[in-house]
């Protein structure tokens, strides 16, 4: 009974996040409630959530040695998913079809998770003043990997660099640098910290995310000098800043594939919207495999 009254706690405080609001609690408690009741929280029943990695060097043997690249994934990610009730898989960059196939095969969900600048020649344009860092490796990896998650109909979230990943693997464009492209930007770079939200952006009505949130305008941690530009076929605007830049999408009649360019791993130990987010990933997932 302790699992079933902690989610309908849940279930309280965010329909209590403006104004308590029946509609909404009920409908939070039903969906988390039906969760609890297809027993989501027993060990056996955890979706597993793949996350993709990122990549650095270091770990020389000595003088003598170029070196060694390592695959690593921010501790954020599995913790929130963790807290959401999933079971985090870190997705390694060095991959081919054969093997991301085995792999998604296994899971239930896919995170896109943050990382470097996309080459431009996978969008088919030239590098520009203002790009950044590139891993030809990591980029071959996440577009393979989010093609195949969406041709299975596989809940995908894609965070920062994610939800450019996601645009472009669907045909979509990006703005290389805010700065020099886009006039009166607000700041997209804020030097403060992941767990503090540090600008607004506009929610579509009606959208999944709106759907989830509850809200038309919400505080989000952004921290990217690229963004979406032209959009791709099957994408819908989701949110929008202040200054235009798109900040969310999702894709309608797919199970579950929303981007978003801030950090919710960053703030969902208090920040309601952003344990939202993933819960209803993870529930997603969860239900995907029960299905």
């Amino acid at each position: 009974m302790k699992k079933r009254k902690d989610v309908i706690d849940l279930a309280g405080k965010i329909a209590f996040a403006d104004g308590f609001d029946v509609k909404r609690f009920r409908r939070l408690k039903g969906d988390f409630g039906n969760d609890v009741r297809a027993g989501v929280f027993r060990k056996k029943a955890l979706p597993l959530i793949g996350i993709t990695c990122s990549r650095l060097t270091g770990g020389a043997w000595g003088m003598y040695s170029l070196g060694h690249f390592m695959d690593y994934a921010l501790s954020d990610y599995s913790q929130a998913i963790l807290h959401a009730g999933g079971a985090p898989v870190i997705v390694p960059a060095a991959q081919d079809e054969k093997s991301l196939r085995a792999i998604l095969d296994s899971l239930q969900g896919l995170i896109l998770s943050g990382g470097p600048d996309v080459h431009p020649r996978r969008y088919g344009e030239e590098p520009m003043a203002g790009l950044g860092e590139v891993d030809d490796t990591l980029d071959h990896m996440e577009l393979a990997a989010a093609r195949l998650a969406i041709d299975r109909n596989l809940p995908v979230l894609g965070i920062c660099r994610g939800i450019q990943v996601l645009n472009i693997t669907l045909g979509g464009t990006l703005y290389q640098d805010i700065p020099s492209q886009v006039p009166e930007s607000i700041c997209h770079t804020p030097k403060t910290d992941k767990a503090v939200n540090t600008h607004t952006v506009r929610i579509e009505t009606g959208s999944r995310l709106h759907k989830m949130i509850g809200k038309r305008e919400i505080w989000v941690n952004g921290k990217h000098h690229q963004a979406l530009k032209d959009l791709a076929k099957g994408l819908v605007v989701a949110a929008r800043a202040k200054d235009g830049v798109v900040e969310a999408v999702e894709f309608p009649g797919k199970r579950f594939v929303v981007g978003v360019q801030w950090h919710p791993e960053g703030t969902w130990r208090d920040d309601l919207y952003s344990q939202a987010l993933f819960q209803t990933f993870v529930s997603t997932a969860r239900r995907a495999r029960l299905s």
